[in-house]
């Protein structure tokens, strides 16, 4: 099949390119070998351990891979023209990678960091060896790790006298990380310490250190079984402070902080204005300090800050305020310092000096896409958008976005859809609900007013649409974010219907979608993700939709008119509809990773509505779905394009879609990519009179098509520009399912798209 040709070209090619990797060995000094691969066994039980997990603790390791263990960046810097001067040399060896030597050094420094890594885990018998494979000009390592049994915990006790800090430990015993049976694991105890720092911060603690604690293990005379001891460390000067609770006295906070600024003049603190927050009390002082003017009103400071002059020290407390004025979206950097208050007061205090570096406030951004189909079906979809972070002085949030989205055939003017729109929405730092605001100000609600003004072109037909909404979006956790919409209303208006379209559509369910009506419902959504921007760790993202629309105006529509059905002349549309998307992040290393994406999403409409809104429904194909096809040229099922839209507008009821995509680092900001993706949509109505197109779970399964393709990626960190080229491998609305290799140039079988940002 041409999936197998298209893959083992790709595979070949690669191999061509980097065929000069294989004869690395003239770019050796003299008795020297290249490093080819570290091989980790583990003999005997492996208790959990994998060997992926101590490749890290190796201190030397092979040229790196990209994808099928192939060594391009090795291969680029074997293929370099031998000459010191020529431009073309000089770029493949800076963009490659030259040959790693293998040095006998490295293998003892890497024995011992194994040893010191199983030890850690309480394997302290454990044996690492090794053996070196040479071949021609080549080495292999093989490293032997063989552990013993592990040593356990028979007992935990305290030894840490007696007084306020060493009370307060013992109190919170019960929730300790070590247990009697546990392995003695000096990571377990660094956690434990760790544990226990947080605690004690949370009580006032302030100068309590986790490198105060250590513990002492006794195994002598027992099989692997260790007595454990926790047991305080006194260093000279610092263990009365330790045992002391502190409390704050003054709060400063500078409002447009500049570092630079304050390191060049000394009397750069002393020139700031400043201005008191609440009254002076016995306590201390809480004033706000700026340079011009403040970025933000007093009373958002006062919003977001969880700290009080003679409030008890608590770190917990600091966090939530740290978080409080990242979320804001205006301070570029957020810095808060403890600083101990010297003399001989009785009461232990800390000042807290709060410098906030404010961001820019104003921008453009913009966001383009581009695709085009092997059968000149064009598709540009350009974003601008203005936005303004703190309009009235109190975080607001500003945003104008512009929208187009333009199809056309390049050799056909008469064949050519078109839409644009307008989105103004605005966003305040509160949770504006009378009975629940104090309840969720504790997580910095915002409340978004979003409007929309669209009006879309096609040849059959012309729609505007306005839509109005008002939501609420918290984040309980670092990981979590709710967005409740309980109110949106959305009305759509249908103009210069061709008659000969309308009169195509002999299907009442097909017809409902092009006639006026009005939406008002309400959604929800939830998002999941453990995901930390920078760095290169397994995660996973998932956001789960909820909408439903006309139950409310049901209940009314007697009384507003006695025409059942409609309000003030417009239908009101009846529906629900719920989504799934899921995407998993895995990471090889720095430079291989997969990304895993799965959706499933189904609406029906009922009641008043005998099919789902033209703008609520699902449609499938684009630079953010399958890429084998353009948005909108996909299903339903197994549903032949349909001849009486000049420009393809496939839409259904239910989606169901998934993506896979193995990205790898060529060289710096050049990313390449090898997707496999499938998946369609239907429609759930049995009156749908499209062939084909009504999902049965009986043969559904032939009815996911499938595309392959390549894409490359400039990754500049701040900006990823994608170029995707997707074939197809099966099409259900083909009449051959499977399509050849020597096919996929023909008959709109590939797309090329171009986009901003990652597909997922």
């Amino acid at each position: 099949m041409g999936f197998f040709r298209f893959y083992f070209g790709v595979f070949a090619s690669v191999v061509l390119f980097v065929a000069a990797a294989c004869s690395s060995a003239a770019l050796l000094p003299h008795n020297a070998y290249r490093l080819t691969e570290n091989e980790i066994k583990i003999e005997g039980k492996s208790h959990g351990i994998k060997p992926k997990e101590l490749q890290s603790y190796l201190k030397q390791n092979a040229n790196k891979t990209i994808f099928l263990g192939i060594r391009f960046h090795l291969g680029m810097y074997a293929a370099a023209p031998p000459c010191d001067s020529c431009w073309l040399g000089k770029a493949m060896r800076t963009l490659g990678e030259a040959p790693v030597v293998f040095d006998p050094d490295m293998v003892g420094q890497s024995k011992s960091n194994l040893e010191r890594y199983m030890r850690s885990r309480g394997y302290y018998g454990v044996q690492v060896s090794d053996s070196v494979v040479i071949k021609r000009h080549k080495a292999k390592v093989i490293y032997t790790v063989t552990p013993d049994e592990v040593t356990r915990i028979s007992s935990l006790r305290y030894d840490l006298g007696d007084d306020s800090l060493s009370r307060a430990i013992l109190a919170d015993s019960v929730n300790s990380l070590l247990r009697p049976g546990d392995p003695l694991s000096t990571e377990s105890m660094d956690k434990e310490r760790e544990r226990l720092e947080v605690l004690l911060h949370n009580k006032a603690f302030y100068a309590f250190g986790k490198n105060q604690l250590t513990f002492l293990a006794d195994t002598s005379g027992h099989n692997k079984q260790a007595e454990l001891t926790m047991t305080k460390v006194v260093f000279s000067g610092s263990d009365t402070l330790s045992q002391r609770r502190y409390r704050i006295r003054n709060i400063k906070i500078y409002s447009d902080f500049d570092q630079t600024a304050a390191y060049a003049d000394a009397s750069y603190y002393e020139t700031m204005q400043h201005v008191a927050l609440q009254p002076v009390s016995e306590h201390g002082e809480l004033t706000l300090h700026y340079r011009e003017q403040p970025v933000l009103r007093k009373g958002m400071y006062m919003e977001a800050l969880r700290l009080r002059p003679g409030d008890a020290y608590n770190e917990t407390l600091v966090n939530r305020t740290y978080n409080n004025l990242t979320s804001l979206n205006i301070f570029r950097v957020v810095n808060i310092q403890f600083v101990e208050v010297m003399g001989e007061q009785e009461e232990a205090l800390v000042d807290c000096l709060i410098r906030l570096t404010p961001a820019k406030s104003q921008g453009f951004k913009t966001n383009f896409e581009f695709s085009v189909s092997s059968n000149a079906l064009f598709g540009v979809s350009p974003i601008v958008s203005y936005f303004h972070k703190n309009l009235f002085k109190g975080a607001e949030y500003l945003n104008l976005s512009f929208l187009g989205d333009f199809q056309f055939k390049w050799n056909n003017r008469q064949q050519r859809a078109s839409e644009v729109s307008a989105a103004p929405s605005l966003s305040v730092p509160k949770f504006l609900f009378p009975w629940l605001y104090h309840y969720m100000s504790r997580y910095m609600p915002r409340t978004e007013f979003l409007s929309s003004y669209s009006f879309q072109y096609r040849p059959d037909y012309t729609r505007n649409s306005m839509v109005l909404s008002l939501g609420y979006t918290w984040r309980p956790s670092p990981r979590m974010t709710y967005n409740v919409v309980p109110v949106s209303l959305n009305i759509v208006n249908v103009y210069n219907l061709s008659r000969l379209f309308y009169e195509s559509l002999t299907d009442p369910f097909l017809r409902n979608r092009y006639e006026d009506h009005f939406v008002l419902g309400l959604s929800t959504s939830v998002i999941y993700t453990d995901r930390q921007p920078n760095k290169r760790l397994n995660s996973v993202y998932l956001r789960w939709n909820v909408e439903t629309a006309g139950n409310t105006v049901s209940l009314f529509d007697r009384l507003l008119s006695s025409d059942g059905g409609r309000i003030f002349g417009n239908t009101y549309a009846q529906f629900a509809k719920t989504d799934l998307n899921i995407s998993y992040y895995q990471y090889f290393n720095d430079y291989v990773m997969l990304a895993y994406r799965a959706f499933g999403g189904i609406g029906r409409g009922y009641g008043n509505s005998i099919a789902m809104p033209f703008e609520e429904v699902y449609f499938s194909g684009g630079a953010y779905s399958l890429r084998g096809w353009q948005a909108r040229t996909l299903g339903p099922g197994a549903a032949p394009m349909d001849s009486t839209f000049s420009i393809p507008n496939q839409i259904g009821d239910m989606k169901l879609e998934g993506n896979l995509e193995f990205r790898y680092k060529i060289f710096k900001a050049l990313e390449g990519a090898l997707f496999l993706e499938g998946g369609n949509i239907w429609s759930l109505n049995p009156a749908d009179s499209r062939a084909g197109a009504y999902f049965k779970w009986s043969d559904f399964y032939r009815q996911i098509a499938l595309n392959t393709g390549l894409g490359l990626r400039l990754n500049f960190g701040f900006l990823v520009i994608r170029l995707d080229w997707g074939v197809r491998l099966h099409d259900p609305s083909s009449g051959k399912g499977w399509i050849s290799m020597s096919d996929w140039l023909k008959n709109d079988n590939s797309a090329f798209h171009f986009g901003i940002g990652y597909p997922f």
